[in-house]
């Protein structure tokens, strides 16, 4: 059964400045396997990237997407030619296959962080999304009305996303979300990094992603 990472927001949002004078800077921690992340029997990806895995179910995802913007963030500090891929997982939570299909599209049509939070906030805020017209009906009001969505779904770029969404997560088979994996072989750790502060747990997540992007 997947698990939602929780971390406590109250320890998240905490002033950085308070342990500032206490704790070295991300920069100078020592990274360690089995410590900010554990090594994978898994097939290298052939190319740098960096694999991050979500459900708009999930309420652990949303504190950090809405609080941290932690797979921007981490997306954002990314060295030159590393991808990042974000999926949706499509077995996780009620109309969870009609989720990542909604994710696919709105990623192929370029509006996926609109997408994202409208439905992040109507499943874990407002709690108006309970089927899959509620999906559409996001679309919608972004405008893509119904018939456009339902186009989309055979759309030949939106079919190849779900392909490779779900080989990722068959291959990777991810056991807590959100989850990151770097080049198919290491997994973060979250219980490992720095979580004393908000910037503190953004700085060591991007410090370790981007540590073991460089690693073989």
């Amino acid at each position: 059964m997947i698990k939602t990472f929780f971390v406590t927001l109250s320890a998240i949002l905490f002033s950085f400045s308070v342990f500032a004078a206490e704790l070295q800077t991300n920069e100078s921690v020592q990274i360690e396997e089995g410590k900010q992340y554990v090594v994978l029997p898994k097939f290298v990806a052939p190319e740098k990237e960096v694999v991050e895995f979500f459900s708009f179910n999930c309420p652990s995802c949303f504190r950090l997407d809405d609080e941290l913007k932690l797979g921007k963030t981490i997306k954002d500090r990314l060295p030159e030619g590393v991808t990042f891929k974000k999926y949706s997982l499509s077995d996780f939570g009620p109309l969870a296959p009609e989720l990542s299909e909604a994710w696919a599209i709105a990623n192929i049509l370029g509006i996926s962080d609109d997408v994202g939070v409208n439905l992040y906030n109507g499943i874990q805020r407002d709690r108006t999304i309970k089927t899959a017209d509620d999906i559409k009906g996001v679309f919608a009001n972004l405008g893509v009305d119904n018939a456009k969505y339902d186009s989309m779904k055979n759309n030949f770029l939106v079919k190849a996303f779900i392909a490779q969404q779900e080989s990722a997560r068959k291959e990777l088979q991810p056991s807590s979300i959100p989850s990151f994996y770097v080049n198919g072989k290491y997994l973060i750790n979250p219980q490992g990094l720095n979580s004393t502060s908000g910037e503190a747990l953004l700085n060591d997540y991007s410090h370790t992603v981007n540590y073991l992007t460089t690693l073989k």
